[in-house]
């Protein structure tokens, strides 16, 4: 665990200090977005006792998400760059985003159980919990758009975040489904065309 801290303390500090030296405008609310959540998932953290690979996950969506909203690309935020055909690094961000996140949604599922496996339960509650976790996320952009003069979006933007957002989930559900099935020794039966 000591290493996820180190490694998520160093870019934080070297994201800020890179934002304030080339006077990024999303620099600060950035860094203070990635410090708060982090301090909510060391707070959760104590109950759902997450693995190690659990908190690489959380490390590494704080990652992308800093640099999404520090990083310059020809003077505009990486979030508003095309990286993927027509698609923006937001979109991507937040399909991968939420696909880690049903990893760290799961492996909390997984101890808050008390014992009882349902899996195709605890991956229902899994994708509402990352979908959940989304529209509070699109929530805060729509208040932080209003109140102030950092705009992240329209209402057509937040709903493609969901949309976004449910595609990653959908994903990571999936994979965390084989995944099960194969630790239990059942392997997919994939039927001849």
């Amino acid at each position: 665990m000591r290493a996820v801290i180190i490694f998520t303390v160093a870019y934080t500090v070297a994201l800020f200090v890179y934002g304030m030296a080339i006077d990024s405008p999303l620099t600060m609310l950035y860094t203070g977005i990635n410090i708060g959540l982090f301090v909510l998932f060391g707070v959760l953290h104590i109950w759902a006792r997450w693995p190690v690979h659990a908190l690489w996950a959380v490390s590494l969506v704080g990652l992308g998400n800093m640099l999404g909203g520090v990083l310059l690309v020809e003077g505009q935020p990486l979030y508003t760059v095309q990286v993927l055909g027509p698609l923006r690094y937001d979109k991507v961000f937040h399909a991968v985003a939420a696909t880690a996140m049903v990893l760290i949604a799961w492996e909390a599922m997984k101890r808050w159980s008390d014992g009882v496996h349902h899996l195709g339960g605890q991956l229902l509650l899994t994708w509402l919990v990352v979908m959940g976790g989304g529209a509070v996320v699109e929530i805060a952009e729509l208040i932080g758009s209003s109140l102030g003069d950092v705009s992240v979006g329209d209402y057509a933007n937040n709903a493609l975040d969901l949309v976004a957002n449910a595609v990653g989930a959908t994903v990571g559900v999936g994979v965390a489904w084989w995944f099960e099935r194969r630790r239990a020794g059942v392997q997919p039966q994939i039927e001849p065309a």
